[in-house]
């Protein structure tokens, strides 16, 4: 670990081997050196709880993969981590090409993997009703919304649907729609 300036933990998604390991760690690295987990949903802070050494940077920085075409990085600081340390591996990530989005506060799943969430739990209702196959939503993501991802967000597609008064608009003629119970909370067959 001598030398670095970056060491990205990936163990399997369970707290006390990731615990374990990050503190391992913690220890042998240099008190400046930022530790980024690969962590799809715990919070730093709980990663954070056997560090001795420098705990505050230890962060979760979770990529998705495959890295070498996604460019996205969460970064999320815990209570000990300071905003010096969340900047660090802001500019350390954009040096290795990735595009690092600072997650704002703790929550479990970042962003990215809850929005994704939301998208297949849908998308599991609509398999279990028998409204469509997996290969008819997989199109239906692939051909339609999908595409338009890429190049514009959620907010902008919505913003541009507006017309000239943007999001206000849109609001305003497709916001009673949003009361109607078109999607369901949980996965089919949770509450069983």
């Amino acid at each position: 670990m001598d030398g670095a300036d970056l060491i990205q933990e990936n163990v399997p998604e369970r707290l006390l081997l990731k615990q374990e390991i990050l503190a391992a760690i913690d220890a042998a690295a240099a008190p400046d050196v930022i530790i980024g987990s690969s962590t799809s949903g715990f919070k730093p802070t709980d990663l954070q709880q056997q560090c001795q050494q420098a705990p505050g940077r230890v962060i979760v920085a979770h990529p998705f993969n495959p890295v070498y075409l996604l460019p996205l990085v969460e970064l999320v600081g815990g209570k000990a981590t300071q905003p010096a340390q969340i900047a660090s591996a802001q500019r350390l990530y954009q040096a290795l090409a990735m595009r690092p989005l600072v997650v704002r506060r703790e929550i479990e799943g970042h962003i990215a993997d809850r929005l994704m969430e939301a998208l297949w739990r849908e998308a599991l209702h609509l398999v279990n009703d028998g409204v469509a196959t997996t290969e008819e939503i997989d199109a239906a993501v692939v051909y339609g919304c999908g595409l338009r991802w890429p190049l514009m967000g959620t907010f902008l597609t919505f913003h541009l649907a507006g017309g000239e008064p943007g999001m206000r608009h849109m609001l305003e003629q497709f916001g009673p729609a949003l009361k109607l119970p078109w999607t369901k909370a949980g996965s089919p067959g949770a509450y069983r």
